[in-house]
């Protein structure tokens, strides 16, 4: 995680912890329970109340309601404040509950308020319930009736299916949902440098639009005129951009930076500046306000494309971390391996640049493409 974001991870956790009065030493084996907690936004941690009801508190009155009734002894706790990944990998807090299992030996019970709230997919939970089945471990809900018995596994097969098909068609009504608003013009995700994503409340609705960024689409607009101009690189142009005080957008887990290179490449050549969105490759009049006229947009293309093929591309491939980044996972297999660059340019003429590694041209590395970008904000963090 990063410092911003664990910084906020170890206040929620504050917030939350419950002080456990039973150490594993001073209860009985086979007596002996652990709570799982998860909620999916940080507002369900504190509140005892929420429209879902499964908030912290909910969970957590329900999870040890369940252990009174079973007559085991709750020794720890492990929670998920916040949006949590549905990836299990991807959870810190419930990764070290299995490490526990594992490594100490002393839990005999794991007590969830839903299966919901630990797996999303019948793969997940199958893997957890074999390893844990293998180490003696019940895994028990607050909720619902499962349990080792041969009814009770059948209902947990059972909810972990319609745990899945939930999990699925949320997927499938998001797409939609987002598809619709692309096809209205509207802006999916966040805004692009020179806009803002902003709420408006109206009669009980929120709605989320687009405006205008006053502080950096000034400077937006100057980027295009000044690489109209021919006297400026793409590294002239953002190192002057950055002198006038262009800087990318913070966000809670990256502060605000000096817009690269590759980004500026691909700014210039965004047609959402011209007032469009682009869904499933067909374009789309956006709701949100232009930026740049078609002219000054078709010169800065026409100058971009002259360029691109002579000094600037090579300016682009002699990257500061050419030659210095390796990859990770060749490393845990015991191999050195260097990560080299590779450029992709879509049908659109954007540009974008990739490290990768070297053993993936022979098939030996299946390490994935990683966008430059990427790289450049991990380097920045450490």
């Amino acid at each position: 995680m990063t410092s911003a974001y664990a910084d906020s991870y170890d206040e929620l956790q504050q917030d939350i912890a419950v002080p456990v009065e039973h150490p594993a030493d001073d209860v009985e084996p086979g007596t002996r329970a652990v709570i799982y907690l998860r909620v999916s936004s940080a507002g369900q941690v504190k509140r005892d109340y929420d429209p879902e009801g499964i908030s912290i508190p909910a969970q957590r009155e329900a999870c040890l309601r369940k252990a009174k009734d079973l007559g085991v002894t709750v020794i720890d706790e492990y929670v998920e404040p916040g949006p949590t990944a549905t990836e299990m990998t991807k959870r810190e807090a419930f990764q070290r509950m299995p490490a526990r299992v594992r490594g100490q030996g002393d839990v005999d019970y794991i007590i969830i308020y839903q299966l919901s709230r630990m797996a999303r997919n019948r793969y997940d939970d199958a893997i957890v319930m074999a390893d844990l089945r293998k180490r003696g471990v019940t895994l028990v809900s607050a909720t619902e009736s499962i349990d080792d018995s041969p009814v009770g596994q059948l209902m947990h097969g059972i909810l972990a299916t319609f745990n899945e098909y939930q999990s699925l068609q949320s997927g499938v009504d998001i797409a939609y949902k987002m598809g619709q608003k692309a096809r209205n013009g509207g802006t999916i995700g966040r805004a692009r440098l020179g806009y803002l994503n902003h709420i408006d409340h109206s009669e009980g609705r929120v709605i989320r639009t687009i405006v205008v960024d006053d502080e950096r689409a000034p400077l937006v607009q100057l980027a295009f005129e000044l690489y109209d101009t021919g006297d400026y690189t793409l590294a002239d142009l953002a190192d002057e951009l950055h002198d006038r005080g262009l800087r990318t957008r913070p966000t809670a887990k990256h502060p605000a930076k000096k817009v690269s290179i590759n980004k500026l490449s691909q700014m210039l050549r965004d047609r959402y500046y011209l007032g469009y969105v682009t869904y499933q490759g067909e374009e789309i009049r956006g709701r949100h306000d232009p930026l740049i006229d078609e002219d000054l947009f078709d010169r800065v293309q026409d100058r971009l494309n002259s360029r691109t093929a002579a000094k600037e591309r090579r300016r682009v491939h002699h990257h500061y971390l050419k030659g210095s980044v390796f990859c990770g996972r060749c490393r845990r297999a015991g191999i050195t391996q260097r990560m080299i660059i590779q450029r992709t340019v879509n049908r659109h003429g954007t540009e974008y640049l990739y490290f990768f590694c070297r053993n993936k041209r022979d098939g030996t590395c299946q390490a994935p493409h990683v966008h430059v970008d990427l790289v450049e904000d991990a380097v920045e963090r450490h």
